[in-house]
């Protein structure tokens, strides 16, 4: 919809709903005030926000007059809001939601964006060793047990046996946490890992990390459907067929024009060929002046 008409529908609120409790005798001598080629046919065609809005009030007064349970008004609220093919009907109908088919669009293109996709796994930060070996003591002949633990840091290679994959032949890694050439050591009966929770640590490594694009559907702004549900009977489901039907009170439409489209600069009528080029509209409220629109819509000044 047009900017302007975004600050004026509030006040066309209340001159709309002013019109429509006005007497017929009134209403007729208020009438002498338009514009002797007024047409209110051609006023509602060039401000279809004032019949979207009479409509509204016509749907709002209609609920208001049921006796229908919460339930069902919810239940209708919600199938009205998912009914897509529906809604783009009333979303782009100039005197319904007077929104366009490019708006339509644009509100359901996807959203792309990044998102970083990162490959994990599980690596060992340090494994534990023990390597024992066994020498005679010189002195008693006997046999005596030597150990000697070595913890290896990250980065650890694992080597597993191909025939039987929980058996490890062999692990090579950093000796010392500033050592920089990892030392490979082949796991026998006197050079073995230890068991259990004592065998190490394990971690999450993340590998490599790419940025993807990442599509979510678009949708309607959650206001937008807030705004449609102003055109959702709750006792139907076939809205926009009642829609269409809603009588049209032209007089209401008209006579808004006197009580505030004309001090504000609004236009009746479309411009004559030869009132294309006249001036744009400059006034502000309250305008002195008298205006058309032109085929682009714009503003222009009755000379």
């Amino acid at each position: 919809m047009k900017l302007l008409n975004k600050f004026l529908i509030p006040f066309a609120v209340l001159s709309l709903a002013a019109c429509s409790s006005m007497e017929v005798d009134e209403a007729e001598a208020i009438s002498e005030n338009f514009p002797e080629d007024f047409d209110g046919a051609v006023y509602m065609e060039l401000h279809p926000e004032l019949r979207s809005l009479q409509v509204r009030n016509y749907v709002a007064d209609y609920n208001a007059g049921l006796s229908i349970s919460t339930d069902s008004v919810k239940a209708d609220t919600a199938a009205f809001a998912a009914d897509t093919a529906q809604l783009h009907q009333i979303y782009v109908d100039p005197n319904l939601g007077g929104y366009s088919e490019t708006h339509w669009v644009d509100a359901f293109a996807p959203v792309v964006s990044d998102s970083l996709v990162c490959q994990v796994e599980n690596v060992y930060e340090y494994l534990n060793l023990k390597k024992v070996a066994v020498a005679t003591d010189s002195a008693s002949g006997e046999d005596k047990v030597d150990s000697t633990d070595i913890k290896l840091y990250r980065p650890i290679t694992v080597v597993r046996d191909s025939a039987d994959t929980t058996k490890i032949i062999s692990v090579s890694g950093l000796t010392d946490t500033a050592a920089t050439d990892p030392e490979t050591f082949v796991l026998s009966d006197s050079l073995f890992l230890l068991s259990g929770a004592n065998m190490g640590k394990m971690v999450k490594d993340t590998l490599g990390c790419d940025t993807i694009p990442k599509e979510t559907p678009g949708s309607l702004p959650a206001l937008t459907v807030k705004y449609l549900k102003n055109f959702n009977f709750v006792d139907t489901r076939d809205d926009l067929s009642r829609l269409k039907m809603v009588p049209v009170d032209t007089l209401a439409i008209s006579l808004q024009y006197v009580v505030y489209g004309e001090s504000h600069g609004w236009a009746y009528r479309r411009c004559k060929e030869s009132e294309k080029s006249n001036p744009v509209i400059s006034e502000e409220f309250p305008v002195t002046k008298r205006y058309c629109a032109d085929d682009a819509g714009v503003v222009r000044e009755i000379k």
